[in-house]
């Protein structure tokens, strides 16, 4: 066999075991978001929600994210209230590290944020209900 010849065949070997595992892990993405739904939500580009209140959008739903006295407050439309059963709030700093995770509190129809730290620069919202998880990275 030829130098040619050998080297063509381990490119051809490693292609194969690549290709097979993409198709590994294609599969089990989607046995994960069958299994656990998630809505990404797109934030609007000139979001400061500690000044001003904005949404993050998609489709039929959005959340909002605005201030009132004493800190910040969560809001949400095209969801029951009943159908959600809790609100994450992650922040994270400007590295992507997570800084602290907390929980939501909820006040009538709107969902009270807890203190964040003050290095918080994203402030993501996970609105966790019956059917599926809505998603939102909020600039702060």
């Amino acid at each position: 066999m030829t130098r040619q010849a050998s080297y063509w065949i381990f490119f051809v070997i490693v292609a194969v075991g690549l290709a097979l595992s993409w198709g590994q892990i294609g599969r089990k993405t989607h046995r994960v978001f069958e299994a656990e739904p998630f809505v990404f939500l797109k934030t609007e580009s000139s979001c400061r929600p500690r000044a001003m209140p904005c949404a993050a959008m998609a489709g039929d739903r959005a959340v909002l994210l605005g201030p009132v006295p004493g800190g910040l407050v969560v809001r949400q439309t095209g969801l029951e209230t009943a159908g959600i059963t809790r609100i994450e709030l992650i922040a994270l700093s400007t590295d992507g590290s997570e800084l602290g995770s907390y929980l939501a509190a909820l006040r009538g129809d709107t969902w009270l944020v807890p203190d964040v730290p003050s290095q918080t620069t994203v402030l993501r919202v996970r609105v966790v209900g019956n059917r599926d998880t809505s998603v939102a990275d909020f600039p702060l």
